[in-house]
């Protein structure tokens, strides 16, 4: 009798937290506009803290550590809305250009479809297939990126504040009382801002090489707009498995329009082997496997915050189901819920080839 009680207990309890779940999504949705700029604020306030604390370790003074930090910040802003702004506006005069060599590409693929006998006819797709509906998403979500880059003064200041608050929190942790009980202790809550904080840098950092590798190679192969795809390569690469497949397909599109399909393959090969070598070694190398998701996990996070949050969102939403994920993990009454959440582990004897050569590397010698 007891036993069932505990179980209906544990029924009614799920159902309580699964109803304020939905609650607190449809309350994020509805401040979503106050909400995305103090998440884009916390999560370049994160990516600060290693710099931060590196420039205190040698003795600067905290108040110009973090007047230099909100300077790089802001310069970083400028510089993006140039580029975007730049960019954008760009294509859209050279749009009527790339339109009709579009026509002449769809004009050849017909002659081609034709003299291999195939009773096809792409006529009809030439108003569904235009640059300007190719182009859609990055404009869409470019659009997105500049009208929250437009409150940039407010996320900035918002910046400065945290970095101000992460200075003296580590006094502020020394000074309190360990929590009794279930709560979460001081050492899981160091343990998760650390594992946190290692997850940010460490993406922000490949990703930030990876975008200026992408911008460098397409300048070199004389595709347009290098900086702007550079750009789209680091922003979505904080999306893994599809995000390297979004981020090349426009540079990929324009080279063809530009340059036919000599240019089209060249491309295609080249950015192929750099997102390739990139999510397959360099990251695993660095990261590990324990900073990961599932590939479900991935792809409902995506939905669930671009619906949440809008566009921003899904740039946003594998940090913040990250971020949600190492704080269930070090939890150990929601540790499961966090291992569910993850890659599945590797089965025995059948180690990432990339870690166990790593490992071996690293390994002394006898």
């Amino acid at each position: 009798m007891e036993q069932n009680q505990n179980t209906g207990q544990r029924a009614i309890g799920g159902l309580l937290a699964f109803a304020a779940l939905i609650v607190i999504i449809a309350g994020v949705r509805t401040a979503a506009d106050l909400i995305v700029p103090f998440l884009l604020a916390l999560s370049i306030a994160i990516l600060c803290l290693p710099p931060l604390t590196w420039m205190q370790r040698r003795g600067v003074p905290v108040t110009l550590a973090v007047l230099v930090l909100v300077i790089v910040i802001a310069a970083g802003f400028i510089g993006v809305g140039f580029v975007i702004g730049h960019s954008i506006g760009n294509f859209v005069n050279d749009l009527p250009i790339y339109q009709d060599r579009f026509q002449g590409i769809l004009k050849g693929v017909n002659k081609l479809v034709r003299h291999l006998g195939l009773d096809i006819s792409l006529a009809s797709l030439g108003p569904h297939l235009n640059p300007e509906n190719a182009f859609a998403f990055v404009t869409r979500f470019f659009s997105s990126l500049g009208r929250m880059l437009g409150d940039g003064f407010l996320i900035v200041l918002t910046v400065l504040f945290l970095l101000f608050e992460a200075s003296v929190l580590p006094r502020k942790l020394k000074t309190m009382p360990e929590p009794r009980g279930d709560h979460l202790s001081l050492e899981v809550f160091g343990s998760f801002v650390e594992s946190m904080q290692r997850y940010v840098f460490l993406k922000t950092v490949l990703s930030i090489g990876l975008g200026t590798v992408v911008s460098l190679v397409l300048w070199g192969l004389g595709v347009r707009y290098p900086l702007l795809w550079g750009l789209l390569a680091f922003l979505l690469n904080f999306v893994p498995n599809i995000g390297a497949f979004l981020s090349a397909v426009p540079p990929i599109l324009l080279a063809l329009l530009q340059g036919g399909w000599p240019l089209f393959w060249y491309s295609g090969a080249v950015l192929f082997a750099i997102h390739f070598i990139t999510g397959n070694i360099i990251e695993p190398i660095l990261m590990g496997e324990r900073l990961g998701l599932s590939t479900l996990v991935v792809f409902v996070s995506l939905i669930l915050w671009g619906w949440v949050l809008g566009p921003v969102g899904m740039l946003l939403s594998v940090p913040l189901t990250m971020i949600v994920r190492i704080g269930l993990e070090s939890y150990p009454q929601t540790q499961w819920i966090g291992v569910l959440l993850g890659p599945a582990p590797p089965e025995p004897g059948h180690e990432n080839w990339v870690l166990a050569v790593w490992n071996k590397l690293r390994a002394p010698k006898a």
